[in-house]
């Protein structure tokens, strides 16, 4: 997952990018003044979306979606793979280390793995506080998982078993060169288009897609895709980043609407962006999910958009743990 600045001005920002999400609104310039110089040097906005500014939910514990379970799990400890970060969708900042009732929480401790393509086996969850930090920080608790034989890797996100069905989100990789390369122009063009271009620096220059994946089968498709554009100075090399998720309305692409966007800008090592990683369905229910994680090693966060009958919307984020 792709990295997230630990400082409390990072953290104002955060929430202001998932927050917002009507038409094309610029994220105050609280963004811009943080007190780590090179740290992301543009605003990040929010995308396109039917919803007026009003319709913005509020975060925290009352946006969650009880049918997803009382906390979900991100492979963020030893390499990712028999531990993880335990998310509360309760926790703030202030407690997010906090175990009390996790172990009734827990049941039976039966977790579903799953990778962006898909549920990919199960582990068996124990729960132990978080570990020692120094002062000034915060830490989720950790997960460890005690993996099934069956399960193949990598893994993205967890939560309690039967609690949520993957939407299988296929690389732009696997398509034919020629599909493939007709979505590459379609996403590019999509992205210069966008009318929050207001970096001077990256004016006229061209996007790279660096990673896209589409669903399939839903009506309609929506495609999530993160590109890039760079400026190779070589004493300060400057990197754009922009995240989209595009609704596929019909064939003709000219008709999709990008349905969310985060844009972000600075030096390549310190760029902070939303990381897709699983789509899926709550088992009661029909509304589409797209959870986003963002982990440096020391901040680690998250969100979910979700497509109802009225668009895309955020549906919840979580607090951050980190360094101030």
């Amino acid at each position: 997952m792709k990295r997230l600045r630990a400082q409390a001005t990072r953290r104002n920002c955060v929430r202001a990018t998932f927050g917002l999400v009507a038409a094309v609104v610029l994220v105050a310039s609280a963004c811009d003044a943080t007190p780590k110089s090179g740290a992301n040097d543009s605003a990040r906005a929010a995308g396109a979306s039917p919803l007026s500014p009003t319709s913005a939910p509020s975060m925290g514990a009352a946006a969650w979606n009880a049918d997803a379970g009382p906390f979900l799990v991100l492979p963020t400890v030893d390499g990712g793979v028999n531990a993880g970060s335990l998310l509360r969708p309760d926790a703030t900042e202030l407690n997010v280390g906090d175990t009390t009732g996790l172990g009734a929480m827990r049941g039976n401790g039966q977790l579903d793995l799953f990778a962006r393509g898909g549920k990919v086996g199960l582990a068996t969850l124990s729960i132990e506080r978080a570990a020692s930090v120094e002062q000034g920080c915060t830490a989720w608790p950790v997960a460890r998982l005690a993996i099934g034989t069956q399960t193949s890797m990598p893994w993205t996100a967890a939560f309690l078993a039967g609690r949520v069905t993957a939407i299988q989100l296929d690389s732009i990789e696997g398509l034919s060169p020629r599909d493939s390369a007709r979505l590459v122009v379609d996403l590019t063009r999509m992205a210069s288009a966008l009318r929050d271009d207001t970096v001077a620096t990256f004016h006229g220059l061209p996007f790279v897609v660096l990673r896209a994946w589409r669903t399939k089968g839903l009506s309609p498709e929506f495609v999530v895709a993160t590109l890039a554009r760079r400026v190779n100075q070589e004493d300060s090399p400057k990197e754009e980043r922009l995240v989209m998720v595009v609704d596929q309305t019909g064939t003709d692409s000219r008709q999709w609407t990008i349905a969310w966007h985060e844009r972000a800008s600075g030096r390549e090592e310190e760029l902070v962006v939303a990381e897709p990683l699983l789509a899926y369905r709550t088992s009661r229910g029909s509304d589409v999910h797209l959870l986003f994680g963002r982990d440096d090693g020391d901040a680690l966060g998250a969100a979910i958009l979700t497509r109802t009958a009225t668009g895309w919307r955020v549906l919840w984020e979580s607090a951050v743990a980190g360094c101030d």
